[in-house]
């Protein structure tokens, strides 16, 4: 005899119970299923093509004018820097008076103490003087006490002047000259050194101010034609 209870013979109220049961567990799955879902991030495939933009700039990166670096402070501060002049003594011969400005010096000629803004270099009359540097001639004249001389201007507002020269000279104003150049002879139209034996007077200015030649005769011309060791 078969024990088994069909559903159809279930009372009423367990049937109900049963369908209950069955609706939310379906409830449920639908929801589930809902929310996994829409949680759920979309793949991309492994192989999608990666696509290059087109750039931004219409200038061609290969048209670009290549860029030079700007220069350091140190490095345009070197360039700022004046370019130091060599100079030469003009002649040879031996210095007899030294350049002074807070000493004076006695003058034979003149009798009296006075500065004295340039150094004397012996040389016998009709020697040939020469340019110091490089430079443009801008002055030939006679100067009431060191006759006749010569004004050269060189770079960084440094002027060399070349008196107590012949009346004949060798360069005209506006003449541009080359260290070396012939420029003169020396001379006895000094008025002021007339009593002191042939010589070149040769002064150094900067700015207009007198400075000591020896500064800026360079070592080996002190030593080759001034006997300065």
């Amino acid at each position: 005899m078969d024990n088994k209870i069909k559903f159809s013979d279930q009372p009423k109220k367990v049937k109900i119970i049963y369908a209950a049961v069955i609706g939310v567990l379906c409830i449920t799955a639908i929801a589930v299923g809902i929310f996994s879902a829409a949680s759920r991030k979309p793949e991309t495939p492994d192989d999608e093509p990666v696509v290059n933009l087109p750039s931004t700039d219409d200038t061609d990166s290969s048209e670009k004018p290549s860029e030079t670096p700007d220069k350091g402070e140190d490095d345009k501060k070197e360039d700022e820097k004046p370019k130091v002049l060599t100079f030469v003594s003009p002649v040879v011969g031996e210095i007899t008076k030294g350049h002074s400005l807070d000493t004076p010096v006695f003058s034979d000629t003149l009798q009296e103490w006075r500065v004295h803004t340039g150094i004397d270099i012996s040389a016998d009359e009709g020697s040939s003087v020469y340019a110091s540097a490089e430079g443009t001639v801008t002055r030939v004249y006679s100067d009431p006490f060191l006759g006749k001389s010569i004004e050269i201007s060189h770079e960084g507002g440094i002027t060399s002047v070349y008196s107590n020269l012949d009346s004949s000279v060798a360069v005209k104003e506006g003449d541009s000259v080359k260290c070396g150049t012939l420029i003169g002879y020396v001379g006895d139209t000094s008025l002021s050194e007339l009593a002191d034996e042939a010589h070149l007077h040769f002064a150094i200015k900067v700015e207009g101010v007198s400075v000591n030649p020896l500064d800026y005769i360079s070592e080996d011309s002190k030593k080759a034609s001034l006997g300065i060791n």
